[in-house]
């Protein structure tokens, strides 16, 4: 699936789509029409989609700081973004409008919790 892809598999969201895909299947049981699967979740499936949303969130987090744009590492990403967000929400003018240091606030949080 991946190779057949080509050129629209080219964004990073594809492949990690298609890997929790792949993870996905043992969660539902073959046989079984009933929504609730009568037997417990194995752990190794839960630990492999642990592990695959730990490193989405960690390489969210690394790309920001090792990818040489300054608006991560001097705190004023969040500044720009809520002009230059693909869906804005009616409260993205207030945002934008609050103190820098609310700004530089959201950044660490994200920082925070990406890493």
């Amino acid at each position: 699936l991946m190779s057949v892809g080509g050129v629209w598999y080219a964004y990073g969201w594809e492949p990690q789509l298609a890997e929790m895909s792949f993870h996905a299947l043992f969660l539902v049981p073959l046989v079984s029409l009933n929504n609730i699967p009568p037997f417990p979740i194995p752990s190794l499936v839960q630990w492999m989609i642990k592990w695959h949303l730990f490193r989405i969130m960690m390489g969210a987090g690394l790309i920001k700081l090792r990818g040489g744009d300054r608006k991560w590492t001097d705190l004023t990403a969040m500044k720009y973004f809520f002009e230059t967000q693909p869906v804005p929400n009616p409260l993205s003018r207030y945002f934008h409008w609050m103190p820098v240091a609310w700004h530089k606030f959201e950044v660490l949080s994200n920082h925070f919790v990406e890493l």
